[in-house]
């Protein structure tokens, strides 16, 4: 029965080219591009929002003209003034000193949950993905996993969707959002029903 299936399998091989091929000639599998294409980017801090290097970050936004401190970029008049009063797309931009974007604030128009998600998106690498949703009274939690943040300091992505009013409170079980916060966590760090939606930690 082996010999039958070998001298087949010979012979499927010769007529359609199907002989097995060596490591060396196999295409390499998506993981192995995936780390490759994640290793490139860590290299050079190229990929956008958090995480990225600060270099790369201050050369692709534009500082908000009412701020030189390196805190707040982008400017949009339409946002509300209660929210971002000099219209700065991102604040309170933070990389506690390790040349690396460790947090910030999004502000936006106000949006579906849909919409918001696909904003956030954009701050996030390519290869990113969802890891956990959490809901919570005032805010919803979502983080990603991703092999680019990983290998840039076994880091996860993790954002906080809310809708800040008028006197600065979170409204509660929010349907649309206006802000979200967006910080670098431990990979692989769990939920936390516990949490509060005042503290942007887990």
């Amino acid at each position: 029965m082996r010999v039958t299936v070998l001298v087949a399998c010979c012979v499927i091989s010769a007529a359609a080219g199907c002989s097995s091929r060596s490591a060396a000639s196999a295409p390499p599998s998506a993981s192995a591009v995936a780390r490759l294409q994640a290793m490139s980017a860590v290299h050079d801090g190229a990929f956008p929002g958090i995480g990225a290097s600060r270099a790369y970050w201050d050369a692709s936004h534009t500082p908000n003209a009412a701020n030189d401190d390196g805190s707040a970029y982008g400017n949009d008049p339409s946002l509300p003034s209660y929210l971002a009063p000099s219209g700065a797309v991102y604040s309170s931009v933070g990389d506690q000193g390790t040349g690396r974007i460790q947090f910030y604030d999004l502000n936006m128009p106000t949006v579906d949950g849909v919409e918001a998600l696909r904003r956030v998106r954009r701050e996030l690498p390519a290869d990113a993905t969802a890891a956990w949703d959490l809901p919570l009274d005032q805010c919803y939690r979502r983080a990603f996993n991703s092999s680019t943040l990983q290998a840039a300091g076994h880091y996860m992505a993790d954002v906080q969707f809310e809708y800040i009013q008028e006197d600065g409170s979170r409204r509660s079980g929010p349907d649309s959002f206006n802000h979200a916060w967006i910080w670098l966590d431990t990979a692989g760090s769990p939920p936390n029903p516990e949490s509060d939606c005042s503290m942007w930690t887990s």
